[in-house]
């Protein structure tokens, strides 16, 4: 075909490469060697970059045969050849060994050797080769191209690797690379990883030519650490300069929309990606999903997914982890149905979202189904899906089965022992929940800010102000006190143990509140008696521009139902309706009933109660009778005892209450047959309990 000469062979080699025609590259070489023509170190150089491309790992371990056949593999350009091969397979440990046989290297050999652990993902290597290079070659200057440099660079923001990274950016400063693109780009990714957005800024503004993969990198540097105003600010600008965004840009600033609650801002930039042609893309789509799922817009992320031509597992766990969000347990089994039709290997984060949507609807039997299919699939080993396992259990009161799971777990189970602690408190056992805290504190196993807060609420319930204190001084040593859930659980134990100076004061210290911080203490102040300083506490919340919740409101009226202040008690409850538009729930109208009751409107009571959603709730109704007694309101009374009964006929606490109304009004007949009729449904009282503290 051209004869003897391996410079034809090769050069048409170099051509059918060139073409990306790498198969038939591969075929002519094979050609070549039936021949008989040997191939030399430029051949080989071609071929090994033919191999590279195709990915055709057989003929390039053979290929390598051939080059230590051949003598060739002291030829710097060969090896440097079969290094790139190797980190193109992803055997980036067989590139080293080719590596460190080398007898000499030059700049290339080095730059792709540290560039092939970056991409590997062997950061901390790529940074100890850098880190060698710098020390071993006299002239290292002329060996460090743009390329390593960017590598490395990138290698120190995954790795966390600050010192280098800044070393590293110093250098690129010296030579004059950081105004290369490639290297401003690494530099930005990298402060972004290391959350210095300051420091990725002024690189990013000090780049004078910036293309779409620099503004992306900024972009996403921002979403990624929370950044969300700033990362729409600076998408806004790359668009008013001229700069189209691509697929990359869209998925950044979508996933930063999604922290707005209404999903306004998210539908906007899903309008853009329609606009731009990036609609279908596999990454924009699901960042549409993710979004509108946690915006609980749960039809609009339907249709985003419906709309996908092509969908991986992480567009499903989007739209399972959406439905996990809004409790519906039975959409989020029908889309894992559909994930595994689909041929598809769900994930950790598939089971997360699962056991998320059945623990939000306490799904029992959907969660234990859930459960089946992550030990099918060796699911159950992953400590995020294990924790979930205990969490779920935990929450849906099957201690058992989550203390069985959890005794399964390997590793770390301080976040599982968090979750069985804050159901064990959330089941009433605050006893359990307190010696499994001990336990824990046993096995040197180091408490966080859920299980610290869940045992302090233990301790609340119980009443146990002693133990707290011995809390307390656990947190503190352990840096937890400073939590803003922590701090509030502190709170609420102080005011629960009725040590109400403690709790001021922890208050007073807390370095950041938020709204449970501010109920803890409002609450607390109410349920002692401190109606004035609750309501004082509660004007200024709002001066801070706290909005009051549901929480806020039940110690408001709690506060007000202990001064009898009857007038402010109607003010807040109306002010709580109209102009917090917080719907009451069965706490405030408890309230509301308990102050009406007790000031003696019983008449208002009634009626308040009969016009509410609740007028089916037998405690309330309990409630307004204990009052009607207190006032002797014989009226109001035998209605509401007659409502009670309709309620529950087999009541006791009914036909006592009822039994002691007839008697102060000297009604011994009605006395007696109340009586006999509370013997004939049930029998006897229900009997107290009552405890006290001693020695701890």
């Amino acid at each position: 075909m051209f004869g003897e000469n391996v410079v034809q062979w090769t050069s048409k080699i170099r051509v059918w490469s060139q073409k990306g025609l790498y198969h038939r590259a591969l075929s002519l070489f094979l050609k070549m060697q039936k021949a008989g023509i040997e191939p030399n170190a430029v051949t080989f150089s071609t071929v090994l970059s033919v191999c590279a491309q195709c990915r055709s790992k057989s003929s390039g371990l053979t290929l390598h045969s051939l080059v230590l056949k051949n003598g060739y593999s002291n030829q710097v350009f060969v090896s440097s050849g079969l290094i790139s091969m190797y980190v193109k397979y992803g055997l980036v440990f067989d590139a080293r060994k080719v590596f460190d046989e080398m007898p000499e290297r030059d700049g290339v050999v080095w730059n792709n050797m540290i560039s092939g652990y970056g991409q590997s993902g062997l950061g901390e290597d790529a940074c100890e080769l850098f880190c060698g290079m710098m020390k071993e070659c006299v002239g290292f200057r002329g060996f460090v191209s743009e390329f390593s440099v960017a590598s490395v660079i990138s290698a120190c923001g995954h790795v966390g690797r600050c010192r280098l990274g800044g070393c590293v950016h110093s250098y690129a400063l010296k030579v004059g690379l950081d105004s290369d693109r490639f290297v401003g780009s690494s530099l930005v990714d990298m402060y972004s990883k290391l959350k210095d957005l300051g420091c990725a800024r002024i690189v990013f503004d000090q780049l004078g030519d910036r293309d779409t993969v620099v503004w992306n990198t900024m972009i996403t540097g921002y979403a990624h650490n929370d950044y969300e105003d700033e990362a729409i600010e600076l998408f806004l600008q790359m668009v008013l300069g001229g700069i189209s965004p691509n697929y990359t840009t869209f998925s950044a600033v979508i996933n930063a929309s999604s922290v707005m609650p209404d999903g306004v801002l998210g539908s906007y930039f899903h309008a853009k990606t329609l606009k731009y042609g990036y609609l279908l893309d596999v990454y924009v789509g699901t960042a549409l999903v993710d979004m509108y799922s946690k915006c609980l817009i749960m039809t609009e992320a339907e249709r985003a997914f419906l709309e996908m031509c092509k969908k991986n597992v992480v567009s499903y766990n989007a739209l399972i982890t959406g439905y996990g969000l809004s409790g519906d347990h039975v959409k989020a089994l029908e889309t894992y149905t559909l994930l595994r039709i689909e041929d598809m290997k769900p994930d950790d984060l598939t089971f997360l979202g699962m056991f998320t949507s059945a623990t939000a609807s306490c799904a029992v039997i959907e969660g234990a189904q859930v459960h089946s299919q992550s030990i099918k699939l060796g699911m159950d080993r992953f400590i995020l899906v294990t924790n979930s396992i205990v969490n779920f259990y935990s929450k849906c009161g099957l201690l058992d089965c989550a203390i069985r799971a959890f005794e399964n777990i390997q590793g770390s189970r301080v976040v599982a022992r968090s979750a069985i602690i804050s159901g064990l408190v959330q089941n009433n056992e605050g006893v359990k929940a307190l010696e499994m805290f001990c336990e824990m504190h046993k096995l040197s196993e180091k408490a966080d800010e859920f299980s610290s807060s869940s045992v302090i609420k233990a301790v609340a319930s119980l009443g146990v102000v002693a133990q707290g204190k011995h809390l307390h001084g656990y947190v503190i040593k352990h840096s937890l006190d400073r939590q803003i859930f922590v701090g509030s659980a502190l709170i609420d134990m102080y005011s629960k143990c009725g040590v109400m100076e403690d709790a001021r004061k922890l208050f007073s210290e807390m370095p950041e509140k938020n709204i449970v911080s501010w109920n803890s203490m409002i609450t607390g102040l109410a349920q002692n008696g401190f109606t004035n300083e609750a309501l004082l506490l509660f004007h200024q919340m709002e001066k801070y521009d706290v909005s009051p919740s549901s929480v806020t409101f039940v110690g408001i009226l709690l506060a007000c139902c202990h001064a009898g202040m009857v007038h402010q008690g109607r003010h807040y409850y109306q002010q709580m309706t109209s102009h917090y538009g917080i719907s009451p729930t069965v706490e405030h109208c408890t309230c509301m009933v308990i102050l009406l009751g007790r000031a003696g409107y019983v008449d208002e009571a009634e009626e308040f109660l009969r016009g509410s959603q609740y007028k089916d709730e037998l405690g309330i109704w309990k409630s307004l009778l204990a009052s009607c007694e207190a006032h002797k309101d014989f009226d109001v009374a035998a209605r509401v005892a007659e409502y009670c009964l309709q309620l529950n006929p087999d009541d006791t606490s009914t036909y006592t209450m009822l039994s002691n109304i007839y008697a102060t009004k000297h009604l011994w007949s009605e006395v007696g047959k109340t009586r006999d009729v509370m013997k004939r449904v049930s029998g006897t009282k229900e009997p107290g309990c009552s405890w006290i503290e001693v020695n701890n």
